[in-house]
């Protein structure tokens, strides 16, 4: 279904789980595939300036000690559920799995709500400020449900009921909770060489800065990484505004297949494969 379908039904008080999934896919993986998967991964980076969620990130091993099949697996997960939908029976077992992961873990309900509201407002916002265009109603109304909707499944309680009074209650969160702890740079430290294997081998010491440079200024203190050079903070704005404007220009193709060989399955995987095995609890907290 198209965005203007969506939002016609919306307005008939119609719109069905289903037409927001596809909304939300052809966003994701087509429109704005290269904004959402960046603004994702800088979710997940996110996650890091909580101290709470840091310590145990690196308490359970996986980012320190597996760094790029923990990656792997992560961007592989979510993009199933993106491309499948949680109805699907492949996003069922994905989030079957999640729910077993996350089950041997003391995560607080907040920090749950939290990392959730990092895969819905920081895609969007980044995807609005840097992508080809903001994107319409219907597209946000689209990633709220989809990401909601996941919550549920995975048994997320007390989600604030629309998107002003979540993304109000993400802001507040962060802003009683962003601070320093050596966890995160032992986090940033294990995967900064993850957005260095992306670049040509000649550039390869600028991903560092490179990476830095995309991150807001509370969140780049509260990680306690160095601020990046001015020169570097333009080149970075240069290449988004550049990429902008090619995506403007040329039409977008859907970049995921289910199954595709990776970085850490380079003959492919199943969904089996992915997720830590045996899942390890960390400390209680």
């Amino acid at each position: 279904m198209s965005p203007d379908a969506v939002e016609a039904a919306e307005r008939a008080g119609t719109p069905r789980l289903a037409d927001h999934h596809a909304v939300y896919r052809r966003v994701a993986l087509r429109d704005f595939g290269p904004d959402m998967r960046l603004g994702l991964n800088l979710a997940f980076y996110r996650t890091f300036a909580i101290p709470a969620i840091a310590r145990l990130l690196a308490d359970t091993g996986e980012m320190t000690e597996r760094t790029a099949k923990r990656a792997d697996d992560t961007g592989l997960m979510l993009y199933e559920l993106i491309h499948h939908g949680p109805a699907h029976p492949r996003g069922r077992q994905v989030i079957a799995a999640l729910n077993r992961i996350h089950r041997v873990y003391d995560i607080t309900p907040d920090e749950y709500r939290y990392v959730l509201g990092t895969l819905i407002f920081i895609p969007v916002r980044w995807t609005d400020r840097y992508g080809p265009r903001r994107l319409r109603p219907a597209e946000r109304a689209a990633a709220w449900h989809f990401w909601t909707e996941v919550g549920r499944l995975m048994n997320i309680r007390d989600l604030p009921p629309t998107w002003e009074a979540f993304e109000a209650w993400f802001d507040a969160y962060e802003r009683d909770n962003l601070g320093h702890d050596a966890a995160a740079t032992r986090l940033i430290d294990a995967t900064r060489h993850l957005l260095a294997a992306k670049f040509p081998r000649v550039l390869r010491r600028f991903a560092g800065g490179f990476g830095d440079a995309l991150l807001d200024e509370d969140v780049r203190r509260a990680l306690g990484v160095p601020r990046p050079s001015l020169p570097m903070r333009v080149a970075v704005r240069v290449v988004l505004r550049t990429g902008a404007v090619v995506r403007r220009l040329r039409p977008a193709s859907e970049f995921f297949v289910p199954g595709q060989p990776s970085r850490h399955y380079p003959d492919g995987y199943t969904l089996d494969e992915l997720g830590p095995d045996p899942v390890r609890p960390a400390p209680r907290r």
